[in-house]
C-alpha cells in the first residue's frame, strides 16, 4: 500500500469506527519510497542530513563511522576511480609536455650549415662516426694546408665547432644556410658590360644582353662550372647580390 492507497481508505471511512491497531497496521504495511528516483532521493537525503545535524556531536560521530563502515568500498572505489582519472588525465598532460618540450629542444639544437658540410653529412650519414674519424685522420695526414679539401679545411677551423655541429646533426637535423649569390662582370670602358651568365645548354659564358636574367650564381655553381679563379683575378669585378 502506497500513501495515496491509504489515505483514500481513511477518507472513504471517515464515518467508520478504526481501531488503533487497524492504523498500526496499515502504517506497516505502508510502502517504502522507491530508492534512485530523481524527485524524491534529494528530499530525503536533506532529511536524513538535517536529522544528523541535530544529533549530540558524540551521536553524529557514531552515526557518521556507521555510514562510513556501511559504504567503503563503495567510496573507496569511487575515490579509486577519481584518482585514476586524474592521473591518466595528468599522465597525458605530462606526456605531451614532454614532446613539446623535445621538439623545442631539437629545434635549439638543429644547426644552420654551409651546403658543402650538408652534402658531406649526407654523403656520410649511414657510417658517421667511421667517415669523420677518416676525415680527421686524413686531415692530420696531409703535410701542408695547400692539400686540405674544403670540409678538411673547415675541420680545422676554430671558430666553426666543427664536432659539435657534425653531431647536432646527426641527433637533432640540420639546416642549409641560404648561400649567397655573386654577379660576375669583366671590367671594361665600354658602356656594354659583359656578364657572366648561364647559357644552360653551353654553360658558363660572359655575354652583355642576352641571358639577362641569369647573372647571379652561388659559389658552388661557380666552382661546379671551373669559375672559382673569378674571385682571385683582377679583371673581373664581384657584386654580392643581396
Amino acid at each position: 500500500m502506497n500513501k495515496q492507497e491509504l489515505i483514500k481508505k481513511y477518507n472513504d471511512a471517515c464515518f467508520a469506527v478504526i481501531s488503533v491497531d487497524e492504523v498500526l497496521e496499515d502504517l506497516q504495511q505502508l510502502d517504502e519510497p522507491e530508492t534512485g528516483h530523481a524527485e524524491e532521493a534529494p528530499r530525503y537525503v536533506k532529511n536524513i542530513l538535517a536529522r544528523l545535524r541535530e544529533l549530540p556531536l558524540h551521536d553524529r560521530e557514531v552515526w557518521q563511522k556507521a555510514i562510513m563502515g556501511e559504504f567503503e568500498k563503495d567510496f573507496s572505489h569511487a575515490k579509486w576511480r577519481e584518482g585514476y582519472e586524474q592521473g591518466k588525465f595528468e599522465g597525458v598532460w605530462v606526456g605531451q609536455q614532454l614532446k613539446d618540450a623535445d621538439k623545442i629542444r631539437q629545434e635549439l639544437n638543429k644547426p644552420v650549415v654551409q651546403q658543402f658540410v650538408a652534402d658531406w653529412y649526407e654523403k656520410n650519414k649511414d657510417d658517421f662516426e667511421t667517415s669523420l674519424f677518416q676525415c680527421v685522420y686524413e686531415v692530420f695526414k696531409k703535410r701542408n694546408d695547400n692539400e686540405l679539401t674544403k670540409i678538411e679545411n673547415w675541420l680545422i677551423d676554430e671558430n666553426t665547432k666543427p664536432f659539435q655541429t657534425l653531431v647536432n646533426m646527426h641527433q637533432f637535423g640540420y639546416e642549409v644556410e641560404e648561400e649567397k649569390r655573386y654577379r660576375i662582370k669583366l671590367k671594361s670602358n665600354s658602356k656594354e658590360i659583359d656578364y657572366l651568365v648561364n647559357t644552360e645548354r653551353n654553360g658558363l659564358r660572359f655575354y652583355s644582353t642576352i641571358y639577362t636574367q641569369r647573372r647571379e650564381h652561388t659559389l658552388k655553381e661557380l666552382e661546379g662550372a671551373g669559375f672559382g679563379w673569378v674571385f682571385d683575378c683582377p679583371g673581373i669585378e664581384i657584386e654580392e647580390v643581396e
